[in-house]
């Protein structure tokens, strides 16, 4: 997630704590079902959901090749089902206006072919600034003097081992991309707008110019855009910046917010069950919240992508203040058994004053200084900007010229994303969970000796990355 200038919850890359190989439970960190059906109340928080206006109800089924209308009870009126999730039998229910959602899924409940029913949180990308825009001129990834974050983080000595391998797959779960960015272009894949299938067109209307813009098949925001060039960014191509994973990889771009940043659960299980559809190796998610919107159906949609070898890396958050001593918990899905949690450190190697901490951190990867940060905090992070106005621009200003620096936990968890990739371009066969120990067990120290919930095990070492075996210890 990007730094906003005001702390908005629920935009985040991170890495959690994977605990098993293919057959991760979730299962204990998210809430039971929306109601109890044996004690008859409520279990589940409800944080993000309008209970007196909310129609929206996440179904699973407990047999996923069941009709969904045979198993349904007569009681529950159901305006409209849209099936988000085939491997799960997840389904996103609509019930009529002026109904009660609490009634609605108390009696789905009942029925024994129901696994859970629960409502449909919304979540939001954070606001953030682009402090610096440049169009770029100098030959051959003329902005690579800017990005201090590979050295910082090993990528430059860790392209002499790997610089990618273009058969491997990476979707980017985020605002979209711009699809015909120079420096992006010959890395993606099919862009698959999720936001548009589940909630119509992406139409930014402003009342007051009467400006009509529709973002359909692109990035309205600008926060997709920049995390796929950290990843993605073609090197030595003579333009622009260089991604981590080097030459190589491709990108699956997956819309699921508005140009806004706009989203809810039932987009985000319907988004990782398309990156699972795609068969990618690794997921980038830079989207959050609080863990009192976690849903079951996007816990059981994150199981089910660990269980098929995907490794999942998503951000720590951006809530934070540290300087005024304000340290904000680990957001989900990053707080997750199984997903990746990653926080941010600065130019300097400190934990980055927005960071968010806590128990589930894996590691800290270069997100840059905060806005309101001093200036010990560093430069940001340099990366891919879309070529077209965007929401952003409209709004704050923010010129689009290709390119562009921010900063956030956003930034850093692409990092680890594109090492990932480095990491199975050499060995292929690693799981999930070996990835993670990996990455664990060859971070470099950065506060206290060994874990700590501000920076994990430490900062992101690439090189050590792709050279560590299990038999090697850390030098």
């Amino acid at each position: 997630m990007f730094k906003g200038s005001t702390p908005k919850s629920l935009f985040a890359l991170g890495l959690t704590v994977l605990s098993a190989c293919s057959s991760v439970s979730l299962n204990g960190l998210a809430p039971t079902s929306a109601q109890n059906a044996a004690t008859g109340s409520l279990t589940m928080p409800l944080a993000g959901v309008d209970l007196a206006h909310s129609r929206d109800i996440l179904l699973k089924l407990r047999d996923k090749a069941a009709d969904l209308n045979s198993v349904l009870p007569e009681n529950v009126k159901i305006e409209d089902a849209r099936l988000i999730s085939k491997d799960q039998g997840i389904y996103l229910l609509r019930i009529p206006a002026r109904t009660s959602l609490l009634q609605s899924m108390s009696q789905l409940e009942k029925s024994v072919s129901v696994a859970y029913a629960e409502p449909n949180p919304s979540f939001k990308l954070p606001g953030f600034q682009t402090m610096q825009t440049a169009s770029v001129v100098r030959p051959n990834d003329p902005n690579y003097g800017l990005q201090w974050n590979m050295k910082s983080s090993g990528v430059d000595q860790a392209w002499a081992l790997s610089t990618g391998n273009k058969n491997l797959k990476i979707a980017v779960i985020d605002s979209g991309v711009d699809p015909n960015h120079p420096d992006l272009i010959e890395h993606l894949e099919k862009f698959e707008d999720v936001w548009n299938e589940e909630k119509g067109p992406d139409v930014y209307r402003n009342p007051l110019s009467g400006l009509t813009k529709n973002y359909g098949g692109m990035d309205g925001n600008g926060h997709g855009t920049h995390v796929t060039g950290v990843i993605a960014a073609q090197m030595n191509n003579q333009i622009g910046v260089a991604g981590v994973s080097g030459e190589g990889v491709r990108i699956v771009p997956i819309k699921a917010t508005d140009y806004a940043g706009n989203t809810d659960a039932a987009v985000l299980t319907a988004a990782f069950q398309r990156a699972i559809d795609r068969n990618v190796r690794v997921i980038n998610i830079s989207i959050g919240g609080p863990a009192n919107k976690s849903t079951q159906a996007l816990v059981d949609v994150i199981e089910l992508a660990l269980q098929k070898n995907i490794s999942i890396v998503s951000a720590t958050g951006n809530e934070s203040a540290r300087l005024v001593g304000t340290i904000s918990p680990i957001t989900v899905p990053a707080a997750y058994p199984g997903v990746i949690a990653v926080g941010a450190h600065t130019q300097y190697d400190k934990v980055a004053s927005y960071s968010n901490g806590g128990p589930e951190i894996d590691l800290v990867a270069p997100g840059g200084g905060g806005q309101s940060a001093t200036a010990a905090e560093g430069q940001q992070i340099w990366s891919t900007w879309p070529s077209y106005p965007t929401y952003e621009y409209y709004q704050k200003r923010v010129t689009s010229t290709y390119y562009a620096a921010t900063s956030g936990t956003s930034m850093a968890c692409p990092h680890v994303t594109g090492v990932v990739a480095l990491m199975l371009s050499r060995e292929p066969n690693l799981t999930p969970a070996q990835i993670r120990s990996r990455l664990i067990a060859t971070a470099d120290d950065m506060d206290a000796l060994g874990f700590d919930q501000a920076s994990g095990y430490g900062k992101l070492n690439a090189l050590r990355a792709l050279k560590w075996t299990e038999h090697n210890a850390k030098d």
